[in-house]
């Protein structure tokens, strides 16, 4: 028997091969387990326009989609944000690339897992990731505050609470999944076993991820002052040495040379640990500058809202207003939720009830 509970599953895409494989099996699983539900695509401004493959599983499965097409490229996190202003279930999955290791049971398993133990977060992965992931991984837990430790997570399911609270922070360092752990809401992370689809799912270390992770370690660790800290320490000690040296060699000697060499030592040394520490504070000077100018994150060029005939035997959920679009400052390309009349297959009412 399918679930009652409104949900929706935000998918970002950019030139994915694997996304028509994926709607054909995606389609058929939310259309059998959940009455209400909605698919929410974002197009990274893809060299093919996605839209008339979305349509077309929309129309095959009766699925109440969105297909949200980005003005350039903004990179996933602000890509997701893009997706998850407009989601409107009561849960929300969370998926990063169509190209997927996991069989589709898993999602049943975290929809369980979630509703049925109290959680308001659940997370799932097959593995730990490769080793630079783990590597930062670690650092990163190493010097935040985090109470929940940051991981490889393939899939997230959200409440609307949770999710509500996330899209209200206003951090122009958008990383869902520290955002999250600063909430402090309950999760839990599963394990599933990979399938062979798997090596083309891991995200590539480029220029976007490695700015990403220097971000990361920045935003939300103190990595960057103790780093600062301790180069300022060093160095402080090296400056002593150098003094307790000159003073060893006048006492000692009757006739001490020149300390030409001390000195340049020692110069270079200070100067380059304060070059060090001005490069650490100019990168948090520089996000300061990011988080006053308080630009949009994304740039939306259409969305088009691909929702099927009614089919027999069941009511295709109309489309809602968009959510926290007040937060963003995108527009509503959507209409107003008193424009239509409230029943009770009307997902809105599902949203207000589970919020």
């Amino acid at each position: 028997m399918p679930y009652q509970t409104f949900v929706s599953f935000v998918l970002y895409c950019r030139d994915d091969p694997d996304l028509d494989r994926f709607l054909a099996q995606l389609g058929p699983w939310l259309s059998e387990h959940f009455d209400l539900h909605e698919l929410v695509v974002v197009d990274d401004n893809s060299t093919v326009d996605p839209t008339p493959l979305v349509r077309e599983y929309a129309d095959r499965y009766q699925l109440n989609a969105v297909m949200v097409r980005l003005a350039r490229r903004h990179g996933v996190e602000a890509g997701m944000k893009a997706g998850l202003d407009r989601a409107m279930g009561d849960w929300v999955f969370e998926l990063e690339s169509p190209t997927v290791d996991f069989p589709l049971n898993v999602l049943a398993r975290m929809y369980e897992r979630a509703t049925t133990g109290g959680c308001d977060i659940v997370t799932a992965s097959g593995d730990d990731g490769p080793l630079r992931s783990r590597m930062f991984y670690r650092l990163v837990n190493r010097y935040s505050d985090l109470d929940t430790p940051l991981r490889t997570e393939r899939l997230r399911l959200t409440s609307r609470r949770t999710l509500a609270a996330m899209l209200a922070m206003r951090e122009k360092v958008r990383y869902r999944k520290a955002l999250y752990a600063i909430l402090g809401h309950r999760h839990e992370h599963l394990r599933y076993t990979r399938t062979t689809v798997d090596t083309a799912a891991r995200r590539r270390l480029d220029r976007e991820t490695s700015s990403l992770a220097f971000d990361i370690l920045l935003s939300f660790s103190d990595f960057g002052p103790r780093v600062a800290h301790r180069l300022s320490l060093t160095f402080g000690a090296l400056s002593l040495a150098g003094i307790a040296y000159a003073v060893a060699v006048f006492l000692v000697k009757s006739d001490p040379i020149e300390g030409w060499t001390t000195l340049a030592i020692l110069v270079s040394g200070g100067f380059t640990g304060l070059f060090l520490i001005l490069g650490v504070l100019g990168e948090y000077l520089a996000r300061i500058l990011v988080e006053v100018r308080a630009r949009p994150m994304y740039a939306v060029r259409d969305v088009v809202v691909c929702q099927p005939a009614e089919a027999p035997g069941r009511t295709a959920g109309p489309p809602g207003p968009y959510l926290h679009d007040q937060v963003t400052g995108a527009p509503d390309d959507r209409p107003a939720a008193s424009a239509r009349p409230a029943t009770s297959d009307d997902p809105a009412a599902t949203i207000g009830a589970g919020a």
